[in-house]
């Protein structure tokens, strides 16, 4: 992206503490989130445990209710929980709704392979 993501549309897969919990408290994805919007990106979310906004936790976040919309018209997408479900998402549908075809992967959930047969660019963090 160049380094600026001013104006840039990022989708975020997961906003909770840990996968299969509904907790946001101290959590690491929101903190990651607060960091992208304070450089000026606009972010869609979607967390299986976390359906809808909940106020002063994701006040910067327009969280919705399935991933495909996270991912729609996005100039990335960024997985910061590691939900297994993540790992058997339609990625053709998902290459598809991007505007970038770009996943920063920053929990290292998901296989490169699959979502380069998708179109996709994966970046893992801490990976080559």
């Amino acid at each position: 992206m160049g380094g600026d993501l001013a104006g840039r549309r990022l989708g975020l897969l997961g906003l909770t503490f840990k996968a299969g919990t509904d907790d946001l408290r101290d959590s690491p994805a929101l903190a990651v989130a607060r960091l992208l919007r304070a450089g000026g990106a606009e972010l869609t979310a979607y967390d299986p445990g976390c359906p809808a906004a909940v106020p002063g936790a994701t006040d910067d976040v327009v969280v919705v209710d399935e991933p495909l919309r996270a991912a729609k018209d996005a100039d990335a997408l960024v997985v910061l929980t590691e939900w297994p479900e993540f790992r058997s998402l339609d990625w053709g549908a998902v290459a598809g709704a991007l505007a970038g075809r770009v996943v920063v992967d920053c929990r290292n959930l998901l296989d490169p392979d699959v979502l380069r047969r998708a179109g996709i660019s994966w970046v893992g963090v801490g990976r080559r």
